[in-house]
């Protein structure tokens, strides 16, 4: 499932997509526009688009308009995000809009109109400068960086900005913006090579990106015929997981399960390469389609939150042996230094000319944090060795961490904030275990307060951030930092009047318009609509592995389990 970005600048905030994810707004296969947008007619021209917002699952998400009248593209939901603007001018008038903004359980902010005759200006794209997750079409702004972050999650509607076909709903990136159809089959008709679901348009035909299988966009029957295993509405999905697939179509090594995205010079997509090699005794790295536990080398396959789809679930802290790493610290036992049972017993095996390799298989005993031997959870056995450091051979030596994990657990007795840690198993009243400022696993300073990691710290999964946050982490490394989402919103500008047009306020915090203009017919002038006011920040729900209070609280319809959003308790 990926959410759709409209594509003014702050169309949406992060709130908004993790409560429209929660609940409204989502279609299936379809093309319509999405819930919440407003348009501007005037007198002058023939009719308004508009792009709203939606989730989607198999089919690109788009509002449809025809004529030459103004464009208005408005948040559908928004929670918090900053106030916008932006509507064009048309023929003998201005057209001012107010986005009308709704939120599945809070207040919204209300967007702000244009003065008449610019253009909206277009949401960032992929690693473009930015202050505030609102500016960015992925709603992911990494405040460490002061970049745009990519997302499975979101996807960019009709007219958004993109780099590349893996940002939009359709997959097809025409003049660094999204198309309103969504990409052309292999083997179809074409004019140019951004139409294509390959990217690539030879002889008037579309080319396949990849002969073993169909990469997402492509047509389908089965789930079998696709790169992502997983054919819905007729189409290879794209989102199945929080990244992609392998042999799937890839802009950047970041979106990649393996960190690798092979591109043909000259091309500007390519595939997702197989995870490096090494030794160790499993291949399926986090977030790779599964069929059971033993496909793992977390040996956890259980349903992705936000597409249904078993997918390898991450552990949390250190990675567990045949998971992707940078360096030797990333991996369970990999840190001579730390304390822990089974401590520089595992390196991280990194392939020439790669930037990422795998924690190899310990040279003697299963360090603290790797993967162990357990029967009878959400799998009949982990099928992973029994002889954890600290505790060989012994009964409780390997149990289960907040996801369901399998890990050896060797240190006796909890460890406080600040000291070592390999999971949050490892730490007193189980808070995360996070990397600090050196790269070292510790126990989390949460306080008092939730236990969870505030936006702008250190994390190393999802689970480990607050709710309302993702983990931002390259692959292979245990330095992640949770995001930051869009601030509360200021309130818009009032609309400009103009001669022929119409005009309308911006929309007020709470998310109803506030209709300051009327409309002029034949050329008379409407007058100016008033200011929106301020947007608050709405409540937002958790993502899989994060803490809640009940199972409403948790996105995509996961359960709430003994206070974590799962599928099963551990």
């Amino acid at each position: 499932m990926r959410f759709q970005s409209a594509p003014l600048l702050f169309s949406f905030a992060l709130f908004g997509l993790i409560a429209q994810a929660c609940g409204s707004g989502s279609h299936s296969g379809s093309t319509n526009p999405g819930s919440g947008g407003s348009n501007a007619q005037s007198d002058g021209g023939s009719g308004a688009a508009k792009a709203g917002a939606g989730t989607h699952v198999g089919g690109s998400s788009h509002g449809a308009g025809t004529g030459s009248g103004a464009m208005s593209a408005s948040a559908g939901v928004d929670d918090g995000g900053s106030g916008a603007s932006g509507a064009d001018g048309s023929d003998g008038g201005f057209a001012n809009m107010g986005g009308n903004a709704t939120s599945n359980g809070g207040d919204g902010p209300g967007a702000g109109a244009s003065s008449g005759g610019g253009t909206g200006v277009l949401c960032k794209a992929y690693d473009e400068l930015c202050t505030d997750s609102g500016q960015c079409c992925s709603k992911i702004c990494n405040l460490a960086t002061n970049r745009c972050e990519s997302s499975l999650a979101t996807c960019g509607g009709t007219g958004a900005a993109c780099q590349t076909a893996t940002e939009c709903c359709g997959l097809s990136c025409v003049s660094n913006k999204c198309s309103a159809s969504a990409c052309v089959s292999d083997e179809g008709t074409c004019s140019s090579s951004a139409q294509c679901c390959g990217g690539n348009c030879t002889a008037g035909k579309c080319v396949a990106l990849n002969t073993s299988c169909k990469t997402s966009g492509n047509q389908c029957q089965t789930g079998s015929e696709c790169c992502s295993k997983t054919c819905t509405n007729g189409s290879c999905q794209l989102a199945v997981s929080w990244c992609i697939q392998t042999g799937d179509i890839c802009s950047k090594d970041p979106d990649c399960c393996s960190g690798q995205c092979t591109i043909a010079s000259g091309a500007s997509v390519g595939t997702c390469a197989e995870p490096p090699s090494g030794s160790a005794f499993c291949k399926g790295v986090d977030g790779t389609v599964c069929n059971g536990c033993g496909d793992c080398c977390s040996r956890l396959c259980a349903p992705h939150g936000a597409s249904g789809v078993n997918v390898c679930q991450p552990a949390s802290g250190c990675h567990v042996t045949g998971d992707l790493c940078t360096k030797d610290t990333d991996c369970c036992g990999g840190d001579p230094n730390s304390g822990l049972p089974g401590a520089g017993h595992v390196t991280c095996q990194i392939p020439d000319g790669l930037h990422v390799g795998i924690c190899r298989n310990p040279k003697a005993c299963n360090p603290e944090g790797n993967v162990c031997h357990f029967k009878n959870y959400a799998c009949s056995i982990s099928s992973a060795r029994a002889d954890c450091c600290g505790d060989l051979g012994s009964k409780g030596s390997c149990t289960l961490d907040a996801l369901g994990v399998p890990r050896c657990y060797g240190i006796g007795a909890c460890h406080a904030a600040g000291e070592s840690c390999a999971s949050a198993a490892d730490c007193c009243d189980n808070v995360p275990c996070t990397a600090d400022a050196l790269g070292k696993l510790t126990c989390s300073n949460v306080g008092t307060g939730p236990k969870c990691v505030p936006s702008g710290s250190n994390c190393t999964i999802d689970g480990d951030c607050c709710p309302g946050s993702s983990c931002l982490r390259p692959p292979g490394s245990i330095s992640g930092v949770c995001s930051t989402p869009p601030g509360g919103g200021s309130g818009g500008a009032g609309g400009a009047n103009g001669g022929g047009g119409s005009a309308a306020g911006g929309a007020n915090g709470g998310g109803s318009p506030s209709n300051g203009g009327s409309p002029s017919n034949g050329g008379d002038t409407g007058v100016a609509g008033s200011a929106g006011s301020g947007g608050g920040v709405g409540p937002t729900c958790a993502n899989y592995g994060q803490i809640c209070s009940t199972s409403s609280s948790c996105c995509n319809n996961v359960p709430c389990n003994a206070g974590i959003c799962r599928f099963f308790t551990p």
